[in-house]
């Protein structure tokens, strides 16, 4: 638990789990597809779009108001600009697979 799985990781666990549908796609294909989904996500947000795939998660850019916040080192009052944030919001189906690890890591505890 608590791994850290960076983009090779990503790309060797897809091509590992498309070898169990009997599917084969080199390392290299992967990775152009998982690349080319990011990019394609990021040209969406910077036009203000939005992404939703059904399931799974939307991400949006939102916008944030200007706002007061202070420097704790300096103790002075700054301003912040109103500016945009990607939110991502989580489905159903990763949501459940939260549910999931909150129950094993409980159910082991107990």
């Amino acid at each position: 638990m608590n791994e850290r799985i960076i983009k090779p990781g990503v790309v060797k666990m897809i091509i590992d789990h498309t070898k169990n549908k009997n599917k084969k796609y080199t390392q290299e294909t992967v990775n152009d597809i998982l690349t080319a989904f990011f990019d394609v996500v990021e040209i969406a947000i910077s036009k203000g779009n939005s992404i939703h795939i059904n399931g799974y998660m939307t991400i949006e850019p939102q916008y944030r108001a200007e706002r007061k916040a202070r420097n704790v080192q300096a103790n002075t009052e700054i301003k912040v600009p109103p500016h945009y944030k990607v939110n991502i919001k989580s489905g159903s189906r990763f949501n459940q697979a939260a549910e999931r690890l909150t129950e094993r890591i409980l159910n082991n505890k107990v």
